[in-house]
């Protein structure tokens, strides 16, 4: 009886051992996979581009901090500026363009976007003297515009469009702020710009759109995008990040105008200006972040969007210096991750 009574208890200690190590053991491989949050400045490069209020918004609403991160949104007047630091090293991440995403994969930038920001409506536009009234009547004329960058991509689509192309006007570089500036100033007959700077320009003289993002939809794209090594190393830092972002969107939805006032104050601006400026791009959701990273042909898919900017760079390039897959330039998992949480609360 005895030795029954020791056989079974020393089972059921090996159980409970077994029990105990198994637990153990999953633990650490618990805390193995889920790695802690980056502790050092994490650096997110932007453009003066009223569709990155959610950035700003998240920031001085202490929203990074609360998910214990420490964030800094770092404003640039140049895109060409901003892409360069961003390929040098010096950021983890970028609000970006898709095209800036293509330009900087073919210079040796190994990158993904993990959530679509925006799509440009209006927004960006190419804007002249009243008297060109469409851009057929920009050739031979003096237009400005920011040179291997999203406002040389754009003046070049929407010239070709017009059956016209760059050997067909005169070239003068300026960043967007500039090139408004020049157009006021007469320094230009046409000017490739973007808010916040189309609304001042084009109320102050006889000046208005020839073409906008408008009449080409989902060609501008803005995105956000980490490089490769940082997102392998802190994926769950970039998925708070993104969690971040759309926590900032609720607000802005809730209180559209307190959003608009810390805009204003970033950009020494008008609550009001603000608001216009919003009308003319589409901030998107979760829900329209779920479409945009489904494969599809069309340009308001990421895939689609790639594909064809992609077509387009290579074409104007003499050589690229490196293959290009755009697909992979693509990273839907934090997307994916929040809408299953987004699910799980319905």
């Amino acid at each position: 009886m005895d030795k029954k009574i020791r056989g079974i208890a020393g089972l059921l200690f090996a159980l409970s051992l077994g029990g105990w190590i198994f637990g153990a053991l999953s633990s650490q491989a618990d805390a193995e996979a889920k790695k802690p949050l980056y502790s050092g400045p994490i650096t997110i490069g932007a453009e003066t581009w009223p569709g990155y209020l959610l950035l700003f918004v998240a920031r001085d609403l202490g929203y990074f901090k609360d998910a214990g991160l420490n964030v800094e949104i770092k404003r640039y007047l140049a895109l060409g500026e901003l892409s360069k630091d961003y390929v040098a090293g010096k950021m983890q991440g970028r609000a970006n363009l898709t095209l800036d995403m293509v330009n900087e994969s073919l210079q040796g930038l190994d990158h993904k976007a993990v959530l679509t920001i925006d799509y440009s409506n209006g927004a960006d536009a190419i804007i002249a003297h009243q008297a060109i009234a469409t851009l057929k009547d920009a050739r031979g004329k003096k237009v400005a515009y920011e040179p291997d960058t999203l406002e040389e991509f754009f003046i070049v689509w929407a010239l070709k469009e017009a059956g016209l192309g760059l050997t067909d006007i005169q070239s003068i570089a300026a960043t967007p702020e500039e090139s408004a500036r020049k157009l006021a100033a007469g320094e230009s007959d046409v000017a490739v710009s973007h808010e916040p700077y189309l609304s001042k320009i084009l109320g102050e003289g006889p000046f208005h759109r020839i073409y906008s993002s408008a009449d080409a939809p989902g060609l501008i794209t803005d995105v956000l995008t980490f490089r490769t090594d940082f997102l392998k190393s802190y994926p769950e830092t970039v998925q708070a990040i993104v969690e971040t972002y759309f926590r900032a969107l609720k607000f802005f939805q809730e209180h559209p105008r307190k959003a608009h006032e810390i805009l204003a104050k970033e950009f020494g601006d008008s609550p009001e200006s603000v608001a216009r400026q919003l009308q003319g791009l589409k901030l998107l959701d979760e829900v329209d972040n779920q479409t945009t990273f489904t494969f599809s042909g069309g340009l308001q898919s990421l895939y689609g969007n790639l594909r064809q900017i992609g077509e387009f760079v290579l074409s104007h390039r003499a050589k690229a210096s490196l293959p290009l897959d755009t697909d992979q330039l693509v990273e839907p998992r934090f997307i994916r991750q929040v809408m299953k949480e987004k699910r799980a609360v319905q």
